[in-house]
């Protein structure tokens, strides 16, 4: 099934591309397969001697292999694109400063580069050893939110205080009750979702049996909630900017070397991150409605190709098994490259612009909003509570 899944899908890459010629590959990732990262209150399963010694969030052995199969599918992808043997100059990869995404590359990066002919070192070893780059913490990072920027947490209260989140909350009070009454901790609206999915998820995937009352809300509509929390980051055109702008900016800065000299950096470039990451890039794109948690291992792949004297950007997701292009918000899927700017132009933003500007927004939070100060104190401890 999966060599015949993936002829299909190359096929139709072929007919997308026809006669255009492939200049960049950017991949973003979330690592793999891990342990909770945290617990609930009545969590039958917070008791460390059931995790035999692992910690939380540590990477799993299947969380491994799904960034091994990741790895092997990106060498399928671009195997007219990528050398066979791995060379510094045409491959760079950056990460999160976590173990589990430090490690998820690791076995990523052996996936496309196996050691062959006069690189391998050791007898019974086909790997090789390949350098993995701290990430720029202010461009790709693994926190929810720059945690500098208070402006981010106003419009953050505003968007949960909004009539969109506030219909939610109400729709699903009955889900909230249950969660309450069940997990040991008070739920009221989607922050208090998140914190409570991760652990259930992450026990399921493992084949942890589930207590009972799950079977209520899991894993609807506890899924469609996690999206909505996840939506809820980059949910208006500043959000988006605050938390997607510097890499989105840096993406399209390196586009544009590459546009002028194919030589100047390395062809493919890979970030390995978290599931906020993936769901706040693929919302900025508005390419995430319905919204979900992304899986395990999913990822982004950027291409920018030529034909011509024109450059086209291409975008596809890949989710467990759905990889499928998918189209910048008001652009075709074959997207120009100035299109492509243009249609983000609101969003992309550097590094020193995107703090000036979190530091000109700071405003007293607790008169931003109808929430109270306890309320705001409460979200920030939250926020910065949560991890992925």
């Amino acid at each position: 099934m999966y060599h015949l899944t993936f002829s299909i899908v190359l096929i139709g890459l072929w007919f997308l591309t026809g006669s255009a010629e492939r200049v960049a590959v950017v991949q973003v990732f979330r690592h793999g397969q891990r342990t909770p990262v945290n617990f609930y209150p009545n969590d039958p399963y917070k008791d460390s001697e059931v995790w035999n010694g692992k910690s939380l969030g540590e990477l799993t052995n299947t969380g491994k292999s799904q960034h091994l199969d990741l790895g092997k599918f990106t060498r399928n992808l671009y195997s007219d694109f990528l050398s066979e043997k791995y060379n510094h100059t045409e491959f760079r990869i950056e990460t999160t400063d976590v173990d589990r995404t430090h490690m998820s590359a690791q076995v990523n990066v052996y996936g496309i580069f196996p050691a062959s002919g006069d690189e391998v070192w050791h007898s019974s070893l086909n790997w090789q050893p390949i350098p993995i780059h701290p990430s720029d913490a202010s461009i790709w990072s693994s926190t929810y939110y720059p945690l500098t920027c208070d402006i981010f947490l106003k419009l953050f209260t505003e968007v949960l205080n909004s009539d969109v989140y506030q219909n939610i909350n109400k729709e699903y009070a009955s889900t909230f009750e249950i969660l309450s009454s069940n997990s040991g901790e008070k739920v009221t609206d989607i922050v208090g979702v998140m914190n409570i999915w991760d652990p259930l998820k992450s026990e399921d995937s493992l084949g942890l049996p589930l207590p009972e009352w799950t079977k209520d809300v899991y894993p609807e509509p506890f899924r469609t909630l996690t999206g909505y929390a996840f939506a809820s980051s980059t949910y208006t055109t500043q959000m988006k900017r605050i938390v997607m702008g510097p890499f989105l900016n840096d993406l399209v800065e390196y586009f544009e070397s590459m546009v002028k000299d194919p030589t100047s950096s390395p062809k493919l470039k890979l970030y390995s991150g978290h599931d906020t990451n993936v769901a706040a890039l693929l919302n900025t794109l508005g390419a995430f409605d319905p919204p979900y948690p992304p899986a395990f291992a999913s990822s982004i792949y950027f291409e920018l190709d030529r034909e011509g004297a024109e450059y086209y950007v291409k975008v596809f997701s890949k989710d467990g098994d759905d990889f499928k292009q998918i189209t910048i918000e008001g652009c075709h899927s074959n997207c120009s490259f100035s299109d492509f700017k243009s249609k983000l132009d609101d969003v992309i933003v550097d590094v020193a612009t995107r703090d000036k500007e979190c530091l000109e927004g700071a405003v007293s939070l607790g008169d931003s909003t109808n929430y109270n100060n306890q309320y705001v104190t409460d979200l920030i401890k939250r926020l910065r509570s949560l991890r992925t």
